[in-house]
């Protein structure tokens, strides 16, 4: 099964890139997914993706981190959004 992985922002250039395809054997809720998330991205940037405050959507729709994920889901973890 594939999941479709985004970061937006500053998680974006944390990790380095815009995108990774997670290749899973089995369903995954969203944490199971950041530990498969673990071994492909630099420890910084999984710190700064597992922050309590990163928002993440699963389909474009505002998850939380206990929510299944499928085969050919997209999950988008955004940082949050500040302003002046």
């Amino acid at each position: 099964m594939t999941i479709h992985v985004r970061f937006f922002a500053a998680l974006r250039e944390k990790v380095g890139r815009a995108s990774i395809e997670v290749e899973a054997v089995q369903r995954l809720d969203v944490c199971g997914l950041l530990e498969a998330l673990r071994l492909q991205i630099d420890p910084d940037a999984f710190v700064a993706i597992c922050a309590p405050n990163v928002r993440i959507a699963l389909n474009q729709e505002l998850v939380d981190r206990h929510i299944v994920v499928g085969d050919g889901d997209e999950v988008a973890f955004m940082p949050p959004i500040t302003g002046g």
